[in-house]
């Protein structure tokens, strides 16, 4: 939404104070919410009693499918306004003091989203205040539910049936709460899986504790339907191990999972010790009467799986440049921003299957630190076939702020790289090599 520049301070200052609120939306957190403190529009537009029995605040929603988005409805009506204004918030119901999903607003809607204290909040701008407009107003908002179970949530609005009168006196402010719960859980075809691979390299071998997995089949959601988690599914920090009516089970474990798809699932390993061979099974409808499995595919657990991370589908590694730029051939991108990487600079390259650290870090969780490989000198890197030297490997552990199966390596670009060439980089972990053809791309 374009905005207009203003000469200073007292440009703001000679308006009132609901020409300023109904042009920028109302201050934060008032819903009436109690989590936020119960404040709501009364705290500035007085005069009449909240919720005027001439007029109504109603919230629309419907039961929510778990990760399947809907249009909530605010309908505020009043028999004498004419300008109308809102805000909202939605919050789980046993913990109110947390969101629960994510609205999306459009520019052309006049809408605004704004978050605070971990929840999110939609509200009027001056272009969707209907001014003129007679009896009643209402606005559509997208809506995206948690894409687990997290049983009810309820909404809190406030809004103000506005008189426009120019000031703050004689609006009419209502407040309501709607409550609505999770559709049960009805996927109706039991799970097949037909092969599990490292998500990095895509090869069906032995995993690591902690490996980011793919696994393949079919029943695991509906034609169409493809769930990806989202920071607000995120408990304490930590993935979902049931999302989308579906769980998966490694060794008699919950695996955190972070994609459900109709025929793909993308995981993690648990942290399993001294597991050698275990059955994977996926599970829908989980917990439920009508829970159902699928036949169980073993596994093999190691102490290493190393793969890189690549740009699929070219041969490069997923690494990031010493000055933060992402590192690339830039004649195989047409739209990403890449770059090789010089010698002499250090690089950050991704990659899973490394197995435990020091501290070690539970699957599923956020890691919040660098945190060092267990067994470091059990762990290389080779360039061009060749191991390079301790001191050129400067860190390998968990990459900071992402969930703990992914693990950073960085490395010091040798002197004696091939420039304007793919360097192939291999990891020896243990006895383990991992895949060929992965690569950097090293310029001058």
């Amino acid at each position: 939404m374009k905005t207009r520049k203003l000469a200073g301070l007292a440009a703001w200052a000679a308006l009132p104070v609901s020409m300023f609120a109904f042009s920028t939306g109302p201050p934060l957190q008032r819903t009436g919410a109690p989590a936020d403190g119960g404040l709501d529009c009364s705290a500035c537009h007085r005069g009449n009693p909240t919720n005027d029995p001439r007029g109504k605040l109603t919230v629309l929603a419907r039961d929510y499918r778990p990760g399947v988005k809907q249009i909530v409805r605010v309908m505020l009506e009043h028999t004498e306004a004419n300008r109308w204004g809102f805000q909202i918030t939605v919050r789980l119901a046993g913990n109110e003091s947390q969101g629960a999903g994510r609205f999306a607003v459009s520019e052309e809607s006049g809408l605004q989203l704004r978050t605070a204290a971990g929840a999110e909040f939609v509200n009027h701008t001056q272009p969707s205040t209907f001014l003129g407009q007679r009896g009643s107003a209402f606005w559509d908002i997208e809506w995206t539910p948690p894409a687990d179970l997290r049983g009810e949530v309820v909404f809190y609005a406030a809004g103000n049936a506005a008189n426009f009168s120019g000031n703050n006196q004689g609006d009419y402010i209502y407040t309501t709460t709607t409550r609505i719960k999770a559709e049960s859980c009805n996927l109706a075809d039991r799970p097949v899986i037909t092969g599990i691979v490292n998500a990095a390299s895509f090869v069906s071998t032995a995993f690591a504790p902690n490996t980011l997995i793919t696994i393949g089949g079919r029943g695991f959601q509906p034609p169409g339907s493809n769930l990806a988690v989202e920071g607000y599914d995120l408990i304490d920090r930590r993935f979902p191990n049931s999302f989308g009516c579906v769980a998966v089970e490694v060794g008699g474990r919950r695996a955190p999972l972070s994609f459900v798809g109709p025929s793909q699932i993308n995981a993690q390993i648990p942290t399993l010790n001294n597991a050698t061979n275990v059955p994977v099974r996926v599970i829908v409808n989980p917990g439920t009467a009508n829970e159902r499995a699928s036949d169980p595919v073993n596994i093999n657990v190691t102490d290493y799986s190393p793969a890189f991370f690549r740009l699929l589908p070219t041969p490069c590694i997923v690494a990031l440049n010493q000055d933060g730029s992402l590192s690339g051939d830039p004649s195989l991108f047409t739209s990403l921003p890449v770059k090789g990487a010089r010698v002499g600079e250090v690089v950050s390259m991704f990659a899973t299957g490394l197995g435990f650290t020091e501290p070690i870090w539970q699957a599923g969780e956020i890691a919040t630190t660098r945190t060092p490989l267990r067994r470091r000198p059990e762990v290389s890197v080779e360039f061009n076939g060749v191991r390079l030297p301790d001191e050129s490997v400067t860190y390998a552990g968990l990459a900071p702020n992402l969930v703990t199966g992914v693990y950073q390596i960085n490395i010091r670009i040798p002197a004696n790289a091939r420039t304007n060439q793919h360097n192939e980089v291999r990891i020896r972990a243990g006895n383990t090599l991992s895949p060929e053809n992965t690569t950097l791309l090293v310029i001058p």
